[in-house]
Formats: C-alpha cells, structure tokens, sequence
C-alpha cells in the first residue's frame, strides 16, 4: 500500500477511509481502543492470544514513522479489570508495534501521535491461533469493562479480508520466508483474494447479524489466506461496540495490495 509504484491503487478503498475519517473527526473520540494485528515482530517469540499495550511507539517500516503511543490512562485500569474477569491478557511495556497499528493511525488520524490510544495486539498469525469466536468474547469483556467510563470511545478493528501475505503458516518453529519462498507466495496470492466472502461479511455487518464473525470455522478462513485470519481484530472490535448495524460499507479487492479492503463502521449499539 505504502509502496511507491503501488500507492495510486485503490481509489474507492481510499475514498471509504476517507468517509472513516469524517466519522471519526464528528464522534471526536475521549479514548480509542485499538484492536491491531502483528507480524511476527512483537509476537515473534512468544505468541499471547491478546496483548495490551501500557507503552511503546510504533515501528519505522514501510514509510511510517517512529511514534509514541499515546497510551490513554484508562488502560491500566482496563487491562487490570480484563485479568479479573478470566481474559487471559498479556501486557507489554516500552515495545514497538508494526504497521498493523501504525499504518492505521496514519490513515484515520491526522494527528496520529496524539491519539488517545488503548492498544490491544491481537495473535492472528503465529502458532496456535485461537478460535475466531474468542475474539468476540473478549471484545463482550471489554464493553463490559469499559462501560463505566465516562466518554465517548472509538472501538477499531485493523487488518485484512481475504489475503495472504507472504509468511509461512502457524507452526511450531517457522521462520520469516527467504527472498524465494516470498517470490513463490507472492505468485499465488492472488489466488486467495474472494470478493465474495469479504462482501458477504460486510453485508452481515449491516445487518446487525452479531454471530458475522464468530461462526466462521478455521477451515473457512484457511481458504481466503493467512491474513484473513485479521478478522479476528474486527470481531473483538465490533462486539466491543456491541455488533451494531454498520451504517457505512465500502469495499475494494485491490490486486496490486493482494488484499480485499474494507471498511464498516457506525455508532455503537446503547
């Protein structure tokens, strides 16, 4: 995406964040808890279902700048409140996270430095990965523990549709690709790109239809490619919203990205 000879691409995906980005400008959010996934950087080694982020910058790679995180101070509280309430929550302290968050805040942010972040790192690519329907039951969690809160809250989900990156699949022991195992997964990415099925999800997200995510089987995402396996951080986000009928879909299967881009988003259900 951030690619000099493929940033003219994807015009209507662009055009949706940019109606993103007029929503968020009008609900101007108190605090923005942030559900991003990661690329065997932070999670390289040890591999947490779920990490919430006390303090850290993101990670200088693809034209994104070192940044510090704006870690709002609800998330202490949060994160405490979460190990309570039986979410098996790890924490990290002074760590970098990739552009699965970073990329986002550049694109919904105008000033992504001073975002009052809640970041929570999301395992959807290295081994084991948990079921899909986890990720809504912690985002249940969060609603419910951050309910008392007294301000508006911004509720992200980051990551793909159908793709697949060029990195190996879950397992004990893998390692990142050399420049020819890319080359070779690279070749056949196309091949997992399913406009279908990522529209067929937007469309149950329109439709309030709260079991959209939750009752996908891994078998059913292994199909549209590892990265669609990220849809674990829309699932945790949108049932922290309360899985309300998203007022706003766009959609773009973007060859020269490999990715099927969308956006969905809507106020939170009361």
């Amino acid at each position: 995406m951030t690619l000099p000879d493929r940033r003219d691409a994807g015009y209507e995906y662009r055009a949706a964040v940019g109606e993103t980005k007029k929503f968020i400008a009008e609900f101007a959010p108190d605090a923005v808890v942030i559900f991003a996934p990661d690329h065997m950087n932070l999670l390289n080694q040890v591999r947490p279902p779920f990490t919430g982020i006390v303090s850290g910058s993101t990670l200088p790679e693809f034209g994104i700048p070192e940044l510090r995180l704006n870690v709002h101070p609800v998330a202490r509280r949060l994160f405490e409140d979460l190990v309570t309430m039986d979410v098996d929550l790890a924490v990290g302290e002074d760590v970098a996270v990739d552009h699965g968050l970073g990329l986002t805040l550049l694109q919904l942010f105008d000033e992504p430095a001073l975002v009052p972040l809640v970041p929570i790192i999301v395992n959807a690519i290295g081994y084991p990965l948990f079921p899909v329907a986890r990720a809504r039951r912690v985002g249940e969690q969060i609603r419910k523990a951050m309910a008392p809160y007294d301000g508006r809250v911004l509720f992200i989900g980051t990551g793909g549709l159908s793709h697949n990156p060029p990195f190996p699949a879950p397992a004990p022991g893998v390692h990142r690709f050399t420049a020819e195992e890319r080359a070779a997964s690279l070749a056949t990415a196309l091949a997992y790109l399913d406009p279908a099925w990522d529209q067929g999800l937007l469309a149950r997200m329109a439709e309030g239809d709260a079991d959209c995510f939750s009752d996908l089987t891994q078998d059913e995402v292994d199909v549209r490619g590892g990265g669609a396996n990220e849809v674990r951080t829309w699932a945790a986000a949108w049932a922290a919203a309360g899985s309300p009928p998203a007022g706003f879909t766009g959609y773009e299967a973007v060859e020269p990205w490999i990715t099927g881009m969308g956006v969905a988003f809507g106020p939170a259900s009361s």
